[in-house]
């Protein structure tokens, strides 16, 4: 019988934390049947967390693959669902989770999250997901595109066999599961269903907040540059036949995606990052639907006046309140 293994993390931020928590703990699925492991970077709430019988695993890592990394010799399951400090799940999410993965060739679980603003009632929420409020959700702003970390469930010895890359992963490590499942060529399914509350808050690690615009650049450009040469490290371990195409074309479109916008928005480009117009070319013809990406894309041929002037207007986006 399948055991989970919850892991939640948290770095730097406390204020969520035992929301988190508690919506682990108060699940349908019987105790015995998963456990919760706490990755943090701080000793706040540790009497706290080990009262309630929880695993604390300290872990200060640049890297939010390195954390994982170093929480997951301490899990039992062969199931692992990750939850991150600000979000919250349903009650009856592990029940749906386990049902999920009686099928044997599953290996890659996602589902659905509801966005809410920090400050509003989360049993209130929880009773009209429960009560299937279909006027409620209709407008409820809800995501099923696997970037979000607390709606992913993943088989364990696949992150084991990934261990070399996921260690590297600084940021965006949600999509790197995606990946990883994807090259192994397991069964993944995307299920509708919503069973995570996404908080939306002044601290989210979604936008980027920074006071400096210049610090901002260099941020994203380390994140869009971490992301690039992982990604071609996934493409180059593809050495098995069976590893379809089309997850080929799915990875080298992200890792020429990256690229480019580590190029637009660099003043001076390492040469290693330097879009070229066959790196366009190559984008549109994997792309050519996404006409927005297109136009950004060709920004890389612009002025630099013109592209740090598109860059700004982002940064600005982003550090509006929530």
């Amino acid at each position: 019988m399948s055991f989970i293994s919850v892991i939640v993390t948290a770095h730097n931020r406390r204020e969520f934390l035992l929301d988190a928590i508690n919506s682990a703990l108060n699940q349908t699925l019987p105790k015995d049947e998963y456990e919760i492991i706490v990755v943090k970077n701080f000793s706040d709430y540790d009497d706290i967390l080990k009262n309630l019988g929880l695993k604390i695993v300290f872990s200060n890592e640049e890297n939010q693959g390195a954390d994982i990394v170093n929480t997951l010799p301490y899990t039992k399951g062969d199931i692992i669902c990750f939850l991150d400090d600000d979000d919250v799940w349903v009650p009856w999410k592990l029940e749906r989770v386990k049902e999920a993965f009686k099928e044997e060739e599953l290996g890659y679980y996602h589902h659905a999250h509801l966005v809410f603003r920090h400050g509003e009632d989360i049993n209130d929420l929880i009773e009209k997901l429960k009560a299937n409020d279909n006027e409620f959700i209709r407008n409820r702003f809800v995501d099923l595109s696997a970037v979000n970390s607390s709606s992913t469930y993943i088989k364990k010895d696949m992150l084991m066999n990934c261990i070399s890359q996921l260690k590297k992963v600084r940021y965006f490590i949600d999509i790197f599961y995606y990946y990883f499942a994807l090259l192994k060529n397991c069964k993944i399914k995307f299920d509708p269903v919503i069973l995570t509350l996404y908080r939306w808050h002044h601290n989210n690690s979604t936008a980027l907040k920074e006071e400096s615009f210049q610090k901002w650049l260099e941020k994203k450009i380390s994140f869009y540059a971490n992301r690039y040469e992982l990604i071609l490290e996934l493409i180059s371990t593809c050495k098995s036949e069976e590893v379809k195409s089309d997850v080929i074309k799915i990875l080298l479109l992200q890792a020429l995606d990256d690229k480019i916008t580590v190029s637009r928005l660099a003043v001076d480009v390492d040469k290693k990052y330097k879009a070229s117009f066959g790196d366009y070319l190559k984008y549109v013809s994997l792309n050519y639907k996404n006409i927005k990406g297109i136009l950004l894309a060709s920004l890389i041929f612009m002025p630099k006046p013109v592209r740090l002037y598109v860059a700004r207007k982002w940064y600005e986006k982003e550090q509006k309140t929530y």
